[in-house]
């Protein structure tokens, strides 16, 4: 067709208002000769090279109007021979599964064009499986005109022995195709230039006979192109959206030609989900289009599709020969022409073809000889769980499923205030302040090397939450410079305007241990106030006042809590959920029972250490180097000198500021610490983290995928010094700073080099 506008004179931009009525589902017994579904269709193809169905990764080849290259007397297919013969070749290599074409095959629709094109595509009969349509310059009306010239040529009949063929309507003129790509099948409509009721009857028919396949639908004419390589829905393709496409959750993705320049758009249908409809079309290029090809590669990985437009005619031509319109045509770079489109394919096909995830596994499946520990936070693992969010309280053993006695004990560090709010509280005023590094708003960093200052032995310090909370404790730590300027009387006040307050706990008398030093206060209250004001009435003596930090908590714990959330390869569907962090340091740790086998194990022969986790998103606050797990000591105790420090314990696995693993041992032969780092994890996403020590090197695996910089120093086990496991944090000097922040999984510890396969979750 042209760019000018439709046929018979619609306007480009007319929208037919009345749809088509919801034609009844006809029996499927019209079909007209389908073949029966092979599990190995996909490999019975021909061509130079192998086809794999199941990879992740495969290409849909989409021809455009090719009528000028068989035009009367002036016909000339070499370029579409060319571009056949490249979908052979490269049909391995590029992985492609199918080939559509959109229409137009012919000029003029005649016997001797219809001919010619048949021949040309005997190329590729029986070498790569594809599909072809009639456009309007290859019929006329719609889809009940009887026989022409291209029924004989491209009717049913052409594809009856095509692996992929599974049948076409009665009059011939619709066809589909299933094809089996990226380990699943997907339905390939090939719809007429214009369908008839009897052909929506039969396409709605198709569909519902393949109700979980995702549906590719590609006719001649859908939608139109309008400004800035936008496009929009013809008359006629108005009539498609509403009879078949808009209703039929399964169809995400049309392809049509007819119209020139490419363009693209996403419309949303009934279920609220995106349908991606792209124009292709070249035949207003040079040379007709040269025999133009589009390569959509499907990457299921990813979630992505990846768009190409070339000419393999014109790239084959000898670089000194090229004219040079050939070489300004022989790829297309526009943003229509060589784009990428998102597709979370498990999600977007999840209404009409659920994912079922794994089962659980159970405990015996997954502890095979050699393993030595093995933690889960499921029924199976953790007494208590169940209730999404329920605390975790400290003293809560988990045991190790093994037998083997390596049950873990939760501990709670650093929290003096349960429930901290600091993170609820929005504007902080004071009755004074020197600033500006001395200000109250220090009061709520978390660091005790900041501080609130007043020249005045009195003063008083306001919090406003971000919503309204019902404190029960609040924490006060002493500031660096004389104690005499420490808080001695107080008293904690609610409100809920900021002016009128309720006096809810009142101290006299206190004084701080030490410089730094952390007092902890409880009270009864059981009402939400906005605002929370320390009323300073007496210092320590001296005439100015000094607070470090004022933390104010609800009383819940919140560092530890149970979650439904798991990776969906783990055994256990559970997790936990840790908020460690820092400003305070607060962590929760699961640490072993003292004289758990595994706090005394050297591992010379090797072991691998196996976790899941996951980052929050966003991924909020200062985390770096937190710890996810680790053993107590200190590598110096050890006899350990070549590290870092000698204050770093002998073996730990850390998150560094970008989000890069670390993994750190020294190991129990040798004196150095071999250190692995991996790239940056994603948030949001559960992880799964092996290491794997073969009793000479490390290797670090995420997701299955052997990271890059490990190193080649030899490593030969752990120096343990007999001191706890810990799932939780790492510490320093014997310390623990902040602990994990995200969610942790399964954990398993074996006592040899496991491979890939026998990982918690295998990967290929």
């Amino acid at each position: 067709m042209d760019n000018v506008g439709e046929q018979h004179g619609v306007g480009r931009r007319a929208l037919i208002q009345a749809a088509l009525a919801a034609p009844a589902v006809g029996a499927l017994s019209t079909l007209v000769g389908a073949s029966p579904a092979s599990a190995d269709d996909g490999h019975r193809a021909g061509g130079n090279g192998h086809f794999d169905e199941e990879s992740p990764r495969f290409a849909l080849a989409v021809l455009p109007d090719t009528q000028y290259l068989f035009d009367a007397d002036s016909a000339n297919p070499e370029p579409l021979l060319k571009t056949f013969d490249y979908l052979i070749q490269e049909r391995a290599d590029l992985n492609i599964a199918f080939m559509t074409h959109l229409g137009d095959v012919t000029e003029h629709g005649t016997e001797q064009e219809e001919t010619l094109a048949g021949k040309t595509f005997r190329a590729i009969d029986n070498k790569v499986p594809y599909s072809v349509l009639a456009g309007n310059h290859d019929v006329t009306s719609d889809d009940q005109r009887g026989k022409t010239p291209y029924l004989s040529v491209f009717g049913p009949q052409r594809f009856a022995k095509s692996p992929t063929f599974r049948g076409a309507s009665p009059d011939g003129y619709n066809s589909f195709h299933v094809v089996r790509a990226g380990g699943r099948e997907w339905l390939i409509l090939a719809l007429d230039w214009r369908l008839s009721d009897k052909g929506v009857t039969w396409a709605q028919g198709v569909i519902d006979a393949h109700r979980t396949l995702p549906v590719i639908l590609t006719t001649h004419e859908l939608v139109a192109p309008g400004d800035n390589g936008t496009a929009y829905l013809s008359a006629y393709g108005q009539q498609l959206w509403d009879g078949i496409i808009r209703r039929n959750d399964q169809i995400f993705l049309t392809l049509n030609g007819h119209f020139w320049p490419p363009a693209r758009t996403v419309l949303k249908n009934d279920a609220g989900n995106d349908v991606h409809a792209h124009i292709t079309n070249y035949q207003d290029r040079y040379y007709g289009g040269g025999g133009m090809i589009r390569l959509y590669h499907f990457d299921l990985v990813r979630n992505v599709v990846d768009v190409e437009t070339f000419s393999p005619w014109f790239l084959d031509r000898d670089t000194e020969r090229r004219s040079p319109l050939e070489a300004e045509t022989l790829e297309l770079t526009g943003p229509t022409d060589r784009f990428s489109i998102d597709i979370d394919f498990t999600a977007r096909f999840q209404g009409f073809a659920p994912v079922t995830p794994p089962p659980p596994r159970p405990v015996s499946v997954v502890t095979p000889k050699g393993t030595v520990a093995y933690w889960r936070f499921d029924a199976a693992g953790l007494t208590g769980a169940g209730t999404a969010g329920s605390p975790v309280a400290a003293g809560t053993v988990v045991p190790d499923l093994t037998g083997n006695g390596n049950n873990l004990t939760v501990q709670l560090l650093g929290t003096p205030v349960p429930g901290n709010l600091l993170s609820q509280v929005g504007a902080v005023t004071a009755s004074a302040e020197n600033a500006p590094n001395e200000t109250a708003a220090n009061l709520k960093d978390g660091n005790s090397s900041t501080k609130w200052l007043a020249f005045s032995a009195t003063g008083w310090v306001t919090y406003q939450l971000a919503k309204p909370a019902v404190v029960v404790q609040y924490a006060l730590t002493s500031a660096n410079d004389s104690p005499g300027r420490d808080p001695k009387d107080f008293t904690v006040q609610g409100s809920n305007d900021g002016s009128s307050w309720t006096d809810l706990d009142t101290q006299t008398g206190q004084t701080f241990s030490g410089r730094f030093a952390t007092n902890t206060y409880s009270f009864t209250n059981k009402t939400a106030y906005a605002y929370y004001r320390l009323n300073v009435t007496a210092n320590s003596g001296d005439s100015l006042i000094q607070l470090a930090d004022w933390s104010i908590g609800d009383g819940s714990n919140q560092l530890l809590t149970w979650s439904p959330d798991h990776h969906t390869g783990q055994p256990a569907h559970a997790s936990l959920r840790f908020d460690g962090g820092k400003g305070p340091n607060r962590a929760a740790i699961l640490e072993a029972v003292a004289g758990a086998p595994v706090n005394s194990m050297k591992f010379r022969s090797g072991y691998t250490i196996e976790a899941f986790i996951k980052l929050p998103d966003p991924f909020q606050g200062d985390h770096a180097w937190m710890g996810i797990l680790s053993w107590e000591g200190r590598s110096g105790d050890a006899g350990k000198t070549n590290g870092y420090s000698q204050d770093e314990p002998t073996c730990s696995l850390n998150l560094s500021p970008e989000r890069f693993l670390q993994y750190i041992v020294y190991p129990d032969v040798q004196n150095s610490s071999p250190t692995s780092w991996s790239h940056a994890l994603p948030p949001g996403e559960w992880t799964h983290i092996a290491v794997v020590n073969d009793g000479r090197a490390t290797v670090i695996y995420v997701n299955g995928s052997k990271i890059v910089r490990n190193p080649t120093q030899p490593s030969t086990g752990i120096a343990t010094l007999g001191k706890p496991f810990v799932i939780g944090a790492t510490q320093s000097a014997l310390q623990f700073g902040q602990g994990f922040y995200g969610w942790i999984g399964d954990v398993r510890i074996s006592s040899r080099a496991l491979r890939t396969s026998e990982f918690l979750t295998t990967f290929k």
